[in-house]
């Protein structure tokens, strides 16, 4: 499957680019990581990397509410 403009960049750039397609990574690999099929399953969803971005920081926005929730709950139980 050919990859978007964004997906291509996400690819290059994640963790020093250890899934960039001229690395050849296998894909257990690429499947066992969660976190870069996140990113790439939001950068299939955008036309460009500013999309991607904000996408991504609504993400992370969401993860940090979470990570707050369950810590006060984690003090209080």
């Amino acid at each position: 499957m050919e990859r978007n403009a964004v997906e291509k960049q996400v690819a290059q750039h994640y963790a020093g680019g250890i899934y960039a397609p001229d690395r050849a990574p296998t894909d257990t690999a690429i499947h066992g990581d969660t976190l870069f099929m996140f990113l790439m399953g939001e950068a299939g969803r955008c036309e460009d990397m500013e999309d991607w971005m904000v996408r991504i920081a609504d993400a992370v926005d969401r993860i940090q509410e979470l990570m707050e929730v369950l810590e006060v709950s984690a003090e209080e139980g």
